[in-house]
């Protein structure tokens, strides 16, 4: 089995904070869509590996615990060959015989993962901490399984257990200060992610999202100190410059805005977050037909998103874009789009 699920984790923390931001300013009204942070989990390495010696549950006799360390080295075995199915298999039947073993529900959880059954792993963890010490890294892996799973105030709980657990690791008050960003807990987030910055400086995820308070809050120029951090730490995220594009957007300053933006890789420029920022400074900037573009383009690569293809429309019918509109009007009638009928039936 693999180490680095930490590392992993921390890709997941980014992608979490463009996932919160993400849907702060736009409301993704289609209920059939992903969540935003869930695509980091395919091919998700091992998990305990990474969490150090494994610990014996207390329940465990020392004989049962060499057998399951046994059983243990055939999975891996069995997965290093590529075989995860009958991996799994051993697990299943390891877990009739040895249920009181937390090693074992921790590696099905894990075997669960590789196969994104989310709820699934979930319950596993919720039993691997049933069966032995709570112990932080455990508490933190289940709650970004919650968290994935859109379980928020289960991912509140166990992130908070993970830190109370261990104090020191300042990855566990940045999760749980994000997902409190998510469900609008401004204070508390903002708590827990200053408690992160101060274990871990460095971090720009940490000032991203303390930017991302202060836009919420209107506080303009806190929040461009923050993420002016952020983006000394990270120069490169283009998350951070979307981040700083609103910050100027609010402020009145819609050229600065799309400097920050339109140079960006035409494949960003697709992805739904960052293509509506830059349409709005666009417009706020009285670039309608660029905006109608950037839009239709994010539309394109998006097909089967109904709001992105109506609001795609609208800017089209805004810049007298008859094709452009004609087209993403039908898109957004076969997506069934409430508003669809609402459009007209041509662009002036």
């Amino acid at each position: 089995m693999r180490p680095g699920f930490l590392k992993l984790a921390a890709l997941f923390a980014l992608v979490l904070v463009a996932g919160v931001i993400g849907a702060t300013v736009y409301l993704l009204r289609d209920p059939a869509a992903p969540l935003p942070w869930a695509a980091p989990l395919r091919g998700l390495p091992n998990v305990a590996a990474s969490a150090g010696p494994a610990q014996t549950p207390r329940r465990v006799s020392a004989t049962d615990s060499r057998k399951v360390d046994e059983i243990l080295d055939s999975v891996d075995k069995l997965l290093r060959q590529g075989k995860a199915a009958e991996a799994e298999a051993v697990v299943r039947g390891a877990l009739e015989q040895f249920a009181a073993d937390q090693r074992l529900h921790v590696a099905m959880a894990e075997l669960l993962l590789g196969k994104d059954e989310l709820a699934g792993a979930y319950e596993s963890y919720l039993r691997a901490l049933a069966a032995g010490d709570r112990d932080a890294k455990l508490e933190f892996q289940a709650g970004t399984v919650a968290s994935m799973l859109g379980k928020n105030d289960r991912a509140i709980e166990h992130y908070g257990a993970a830190q109370t657990a261990d104090p020191s690791n300042a990855e566990y008050p940045l999760y749980l200060g994000q997902v409190q960003l998510q469900l609008n807990k401004l204070n508390e987030a903002r708590a827990n992610l200053v408690r992160a910055g101060s274990l871990n400086p460095e971090d720009a995820r940490v000032w991203g999202s303390l930017a991302e308070i202060a836009l919420r809050e209107n506080k303009l120029d806190a929040a461009a100190q923050q993420i002016e951090k952020a983006r000394k730490l990270q120069p490169r995220v283009t998350l951070w410059r979307a981040i700083d594009a609103r910050i100027n957007l609010r402020a009145g300053k819609p050229e600065q805005a799309v400097e920050l933006l339109v140079a960006l890789e035409p494949a960003e420029k697709t992805q739904e977050f960052y293509a509506r920022v830059l349409a709005d400074a666009l417009s706020a900037a009285r670039r309608d037909a660029d905006a109608a573009e950037i839009l239709a383009n994010a539309s394109d690569a998006a097909p089967r998103n109904a709001n992105l293809a109506f609001d795609a429309a609208v800017r089209a019918k805004r810049a007298g874009k008859t094709e452009a509109f004609d087209r993403l009007r039908e898109r957004a009638k076969q997506l069934r789009h409430p508003d669809a009928d609402t459009l007209g039936a041509s662009a002036p």
